[in-house]
This record gives structure tokens, sequence and C-alpha cells, in this order.
């Protein structure tokens, strides 16, 4: 295993921080942590509740 550090030159580190998705913020927070989070949140809830009125039609 390599465990060599190797220090970054500036210019590197520039064009690291230029390029990185997150570091660049080539996204919108808003959507990432809030829209999809809830998308999902709403799809669970409705097959929890799909499945709670499949299993009360099977076992009543």
């Amino acid at each position: 295993m390599n465990k060599q550090i190797k220090n970054a030159t500036p210019e590197e580190a520039l064009e690291w921080s230029e390029t990185d998705y997150f570091m660049a913020m080539k996204f919108d927070p808003l959507v990432m942590f809030v829209v999809i989070p809830a998308a999902i949140q709403v799809v669970v809830l409705a097959f929890m509740l799909l499945s709670m009125m499949i299993t009360g039609i099977v076992f009543d």
C-alpha cells in the first residue's frame, strides 16, 4: 500500500477546485438536499400505504 503523500502544486490545487463537482458548486443544493430526499420519502410512504392496504385485503 502506497502511503506517500504528494503535495499539490498551486496549479493542481486551482484546477482541482475548478473541476471538482462539489467544490465548483455545479449543482443546485436545494434539489440535491431537499427535493430528491422529499420525493424519495413520498414514494416510500406511498409504497408503505399500498402494502398495508394489500395486507388488509389479503388477511381480512
